[in-house]
């Protein structure tokens, strides 16, 4: 299988990044093949909500989101987003790429293009944040599946870990590894 990951944050080995690399690994370990994409690094225009997906089916934009995001995802069994909170939604960058998932949606519901059939995708959403709100991770949840669907991939399933906010704090979480392990092999 094809493991594409999408890290949120623009901090550089901070927490979600933390848990995305433990995911993969263990995707690796599971004999799949893998690729993380990090949205902050990533030169994405931003929709600009012109209507030409919708009649054309291919974005105006001739960036890194449909060159190299988009054949990424195509490929895809499975998709994975870890990120950070910001003000209970997703880092801009990663809301930038999200708000791109236009084009795709476009295909599928406006032009009734088929381009997974046969295929079932899963897609998991990986969440780190400073604070531990109740419903601290419901924008980013239902963002994700909102997402994930445009793409034609089943929201399967989130972790989420509350009060993480210094640099590496995530590493001493006592759940993390056996989570992500679990969650791994179950997918």
């Amino acid at each position: 299988m094809n493991i594409l990951g999408v890290h949120g944050s623009p901090r550089i080995k901070g927490n979600s990044d933390y848990l995305m690399s433990c995911f993969m690994k263990e995707m690796e370990i599971l004999g799949h093949k893998t690729q993380v994409l990090h949205a902050a690094k990533l030169k994405i225009n931003h929709c600009i909500g012109c209507g030409h997906c919708e009649t054309k089916g291919v974005c105006i934009f001739d960036d890194d989101f449909t060159t190299q995001f988009l054949p990424a995802l195509h490929k895809a069994d499975i998709f994975v987003v870890s990120s950070p909170v910001y003000f209970y939604g997703f880092p801009s960058a990663l809301k930038t790429l999200i708000d791109r998932i236009q084009v795709v949606w476009s295909r599928k519901y406006r032009l009734k293009t088929d381009d997974y059939r046969g295929r079932v995708r899963k897609g998991v959403l990986l969440g780190v944040a400073a604070t531990k709100g109740k419903d601290l991770f419901e924008g980013l949840e239902l963002t994700a599946r909102y997402f994930f669907d445009a793409a034609d991939i089943q929201y399967e399933t989130g972790l989420f870990y509350r009060g993480i906010d210094e640099k590496g704090q995530i590493v001493t979480h006592p759940l993390v590894h056996e989570e992500i392990q679990k969650l791994a092999h179950r997918l």
